[in-house]
C-alpha cells in the first residue's frame, strides 16, 4: 500500500470516529476501516465502514454514508449496503448512519416500511448540528466538520476565520 493510501486511510478513520462520537453520540475508543468492495456488474461502495470498539459492550460494524443530495432511492440503497455488509461480515451487528450535507433541506426517508419489512437507519442533517459542538472538540477533523454545521446567528465569515485560526 502506498504512503498516500496509508495517510488517506488514517484520515478517514479519524473522520469516521469524530463523526460517530460528535454527531451520533456513539462512545467509541477505536475503529478499523473495512473493505466494502463487492464484485457485481455494477460498482457500488459504501462511504465508510469500520469495525468499531465502543467504550462499553461488544465491537460492531459502523457504516457512515455521506449524502449531498436528496435521493428517493436512498433507503433502498442503504438496505442494499446493509445486506452487502452483513454478507461480508456475517454475525456482526451493523449500525448505519447517514449524514446529509446537501444545500437543500433534508427530505429523505430514514428507512423502508412494508408488510414484510421494518427497516431504519440513523440520519442527520449537518445544518441541524450546532457548529460549536464540533468547534469545542480537541480534534482537528471535528473542526473541519464544523464548517458544515449550523452557525446560528454568528457571522459565517467570522466562524470560518475562527475555525481556520483554531486549526
Amino acid at each position: 500500500m502506498g504512503q498516500k493510501d496509508i495517510i488517506s486511510k488514517s484520515i478517514l478513520k479519524r473522520l469516521l470516529l469524530d463523526m460517530a462520537v460528535y454527531l451520533f453520540k456513539l462512545e467509541l475508543v477505536d475503529a478499523e476501516l473495512l473493505s466494502t468492495e463487492e464484485q457485481r456488474i455494477e460498482d457500488r461502495r459504501s462511504d465508510l465502514v469500520a469495525r468499531v470498539t465502543p467504550v462499553q459492550g461488544e465491537p460492531f460494524i459502523l457504516h457512515l454514508e455521506i449524502q449531498n443530495t436528496n435521493d428517493d432511492q436512498m433507503p433502498a440503497r442503504m438496505l442494499r449496503y446493509l445486506a452487502d455488509i452483513q454478507l461480508a461480515y456475517p454475525g456482526k451487528r451493523v449500525h448505519q448512519c447517514l449524514v446529509y450535507i446537501g444545500a437543500g433541506r433534508l427530505a429523505m426517508a430514514a428507512g423502508l416500511e412494508s408488510p414484510q419489512l421494518h427497516y431504519r437507519y440513523e440520519m442527520l442533517d449537518m445544518r441541524d448540528i450546532d457548529y460549536r459542538t464540533l468547534y469545542d472538540s480537541q480534534s482537528p477533523d471535528a473542526l473541519v466538520l464544523a464548517v458544515l454545521g449550523d452557525f446560528g446567528g454568528d457571522d459565517p465569515q467570522d466562524v470560518v476565520v475562527r475555525l481556520l485560526t483554531k486549526l
